[in-house]
């Protein structure tokens, strides 16, 4: 029984690693310091503006936001696009920021999938 157990927990842990994605998605200099700078002030707002982006609306800039992680990165028109996964409260979100010359050019909700 206790092998059962520790097989079950095994598979689970090995699932839930493979699930979480973006494992090997390269992430830019820029693109680090735009999480962490969420990372350490909980706002997507302020991440933006550290890195010359403004806009009067943004998707989740009234939440708290914690635990940014990269999902994918996709070049799109000469731009790098990642789509970034962040928990508020009990829901996570992904949003698309858009890069170019080392500079937020957009930030939008990802499409469901």
């Amino acid at each position: 029984m206790k092998k059962l157990l520790t097989a079950i927990v095994a598979v689970g842990f090995a699932l839930g690693i493979a699930s979480c994605g973006g494992a090997g998605v390269e992430v830019s200099e820029e693109m680090q310091g735009f999480m962490d700078k969420i990372e350490a002030t909980n706002s997507i707002m302020d991440a933006a503006e550290a890195y010359a982006y403004e806009a009067d609306e943004m998707p989740l800039d009234l939440y708290t936001l914690k635990e940014p992680s990269v999902k994918s990165m996709e070049e799109v028109d000469g731009k790098n696009v990642y789509t970034m996964n962040v928990k508020h409260g009990m829901i996570d979100s992904d949003v698309m920021i858009c890069w170019k010359d080392g500079k937020v050019v957009n930030i939008k909700e990802a499409p469901v999938e």
